[in-house]
């Protein structure tokens, strides 16, 4: 009886939910997929499938049971009255009815909760867990194919200074993935010409600088032809000097910026010199019309050659025919003959530096026999300037062939492009016996076939480059061209990866990767054009013989001070004439004394000799006065070019032959004594000085001083 009671009091809402929740369970294990055995399955999934058959089985027959169950209860409880049984499931059925009506949405939830539940598995639940098998199952191979969305996030720059990994014998290149260093045996390592390939801001200077610190520090030779130029180079090269113990770099600017002057043509033997003349100034053969002309002009070099010290401004005088031992008939074949020779020389003429006497000219043979560090700036936009570094660097090929160096000499050659030539691209296979180890840096495959010189051949010389250069860094290719031909340089090897894996989708929309994975062996270079594509700032792939290629960490050489290329020496070109004479009167005001009255404002100075008060000095020296001065105003004078050597040929050339080739029209040489022009008086009441002490009588008139000579000189 109680427990009849128990039953009826407890119905709403206790069975009524143990109900729903029955029912609940038998849409779940309903939405789950039909319940048959497989060949396949193993032995717990058969044992999940009899679990999951038997709790169906029991959940259907429950419900009924349950009524029936308690009808029979009652009835034995009521002894047997069928009656008061049937009013007892009656009261139930009423209480049933009525928890019902008041959990309806309880059988809301019930119906959805399953489906829901089952969704999230399908969809979310059981892919993660998929996924997460599938990245930590063991694998036969771990291989996989070079992916640019994994290069990117993988590849960065690092920071660190570069001085710290040096060692002694090695030469440091970068750091690798680990922050382990790179490093070459120096014997190696000059044993090679290397490439540095990359588009500007990439690196290229960086790495440069890293090398050329090493080799200073190692004693080497050290020498760097800028083409931009660089900004920090010089200042590297200068701190490291002197924090070596070593003289400063020699500075050679082609521009007539900085400091140096240099001759193209005036070092070497005869042939070396006629070699450099023809080329530079494109007199050989390739092959058109031109080449009768062409001849012609070679015919002219060849007689004026033994006559001809070198210099541009002797050589534009003889191209005049300005010389004792041309008649008059060669003078007119010179003239007539010499072509593009006498336009080549105006053109070089425009530059300072290149104007440079025997005694005034870098001494290429010189700094290259001691094992000096140089700095050489050129200029990629100027023609004359890339002509005259292809002139020097054809003088160095020419030194360097002759005999091996005793200093091993590390070349840098930026920009390469536009200062290569058939010489250089020869030299290559030749130079490295003679101690001499280059490196080219160029920014993509193209520079090479896209010479500005087109009578070279492109395709030839990028070949020669290409297989005497067997050290290769590379940054960030900005072309696939470029990359692919990069890549094809590291070798390409075996990797076995994934051909073909299975994917099923299940119920819920979702993917799951299956259990079978088919494999196959692909061919792939070690360094990846994605790889080439992918590479940042300061990050370059090395390539060097009997090692596999890696990528490379690099970064710069702290500098403490920048201060720059130093500005031009002004007492290296030759001074204007009034500039000579402001100087001179300047020196004469130490040792002279200064009258009250001017001579050049006097009416009788016009006629009058304004250096005659000079005669009680020296009567035969009219400038004896400047020996004891502290600095002699004409020191940077050549007197050459004054006076002339005894043995100078153009001594007795008359007034109209002797004339200095310039880009100005020459003043015409004053007749009679020589008198100050108005730019000398002007630069003298500049400077202050009045020369108005007056003239001693003299017993007879000496002399007249003839400054005429001062004429010749060259901006005058």
């Amino acid at each position: 009886m109680e427990i009849l009671r128990f039953i009826l009091l407890n119905t709403d809402p206790g069975l009524t939910t143990v109900f729903c929740f029955l029912i609940g369970v038998l849409l779940l294990l309903a939405v789950t997929g039909a319940v048959k055995e497989s060949d396949d399955a193993t032995v717990m999934d058969l044992a999940f499938l009899y679990v999951r058959r038997c709790a169906m089985i029991l959940i259907f027959a429950c419900g009924p049971l349950l009524v029936v169950g308690m009808y029979i209860y009652a009835y034995s409880v009521y002894g047997y009255d069928g009656d008061r049984a049937t009013q007892f499931m009656s009261l139930w059925y009423g209480e049933f009815r009525k928890s019902i009506a008041d959990l309806w949405w309880c059988f809301l939830v019930v119906l959805s909760a399953p489906m829901f539940l089952r969704m999230i598995m399908l969809r979310w639940v059981r892919p993660k867990i998929n996924s997460w098998k599938r990245k930590f199952r063991v694998q036969a191979s771990g291989d996989a194919l070079s992916d640019i969305r994994v290069d990117m996030d993988k590849l960065k720059a690092k920071d660190f200074n570069p001085q710290d990994f040096y060692l002694e014998g090695q030469m440091f290149l970068g750091l690798d993935d680990t922050g382990a260093g790179i490093y070459m045996a120096d014997e190696l390592f000059r044993k090679n010409h290397s490439k540095v390939i990359g588009p500007s801001q990439t690196g290229k200077g960086i790495m440069l600088g890293v090398l050329l610190d090493q080799a200073i520090m190692k004693g080497w030779g050290a020498w760097f032809v800028d083409q931009k130029p660089d900004d920090f180079i010089y200042d590297i090269m200068r701190e490291s000097c002197e924090r070596h113990g070593r003289p400063a770099p020699l500075i050679l600017d082609l521009n007539g910026v900085g400091p140096g002057s240099y001759g193209p043509f005036i070092g070497g033997s005869r042939r070396e010199r006629r070699e450099r003349v023809v080329k530079t100034f494109a007199m050989a053969d390739n092959g058109t019309n031109a080449d009768f002309f062409k001849r012609e002009e070679r015919k002219v070099l060849d007689y004026l050659m033994p006559l001809w010290d070198g210099t541009l401004g002797q050589l534009a005088k003889l191209l005049k025919g300005n010389h004792p031992e041309i008649n008059d008939v060669m003078k007119s074949w010179v003239r007539e003959k010499n072509g593009s020779i006498e336009s080549n020389v105006s053109e070089f003429m425009q530059l300072d530096t290149l104007r440079a006497t025997v005694e005034e000219s870098f001494k290429v043979e010189e700094a290259l026999r001691s094992g000096a560090v140089v700095y050489v700036r050129s200029n990629i936009n100027d023609t004359i300037v890339r002509k005259a570094c292809i002139a020097l660097l054809d003088e160095l090929v020419q030194i360097a062939l002759k005999k091996p160096l005793a200093h091993p000499t590390y070349l840098v050659l930026d920009e390469i492009r536009f200062i290569v030539s058939q010489t250089l691209a020869d030299a290559l296979a030749t130079v490295l016996s003679k101690n001499v180890f280059m490196a080219l840096t160029y920014q993509a495959l193209t520079d090479l076939l896209n010479l500005p010189d087109k009578t070279l051949n492109a395709q030839s010389i990028k070949g020669g480059i290409d297989i005497n250069t067997q050290i290769t860094l590379t940054y960030r290719a900005n072309d696939f061209e470029t990359a692919e031909w990069l890549a094809s340089l590291t070798g390409k090897a075996q990797k076995t990866v994934t051909k073909m894996e299975k994917v099923e989708i299940n119920k819920g929309g979702a993917e799951l990767w299956g259990d079978e994975r088919s494999v196959g062996q692909v061919e792939e270079t070690t360094v990846t054009t994605n790889q080439l594509l992918a590479l940042p700032a300061r990050v370059s792939a090395l390539i060097r013989p009997n090692h596999l290629a890696v990528i490379i960490y690099t970064c710069w050489i702290s500098v403490k001070e920048f201060k720059g290329l130093p500005p031009r020496n002004p007492a290296q070109p030759p001074a204007p004439q009034a500039i000579i004479a402001a100087d001179a009167v300047t020196a004469l005001k130490a040792t002279s004394e200064v009258a009250e009255e001017d001579p050049f404002t006097s009416p009788s100075a016009t006629n009058e000799d304004p250096f005659a008060s000079l005669e009680n000095v020296n009567e035969e020296d009219p400038f004896a006065a400047l020996e004891n001065a502290e600095k002699d105003p004409f020191a940077s004078i050549d007197t050459n070019e004054i006076t002339g050597p005894s043995e100078d040929p153009f001594a007795q050339t008359n007034a109209n032959d002797d004339e200095r080739f310039t880009p100005e029209p020459m003043p015409q040489k004053p007749a009679g004594k020589a008198k100050l022009t108005a730019d000398q008086k002007a630069a003298i009441e500049a400077a202050g000085i009045a020369i108005t002490s007056p003239r001693p009588p003299k017993p007879k008139p000496a002399a007249p001083v003839d400054l005429s000579s001062l004429d010749d000189i060259e901006g005058i």
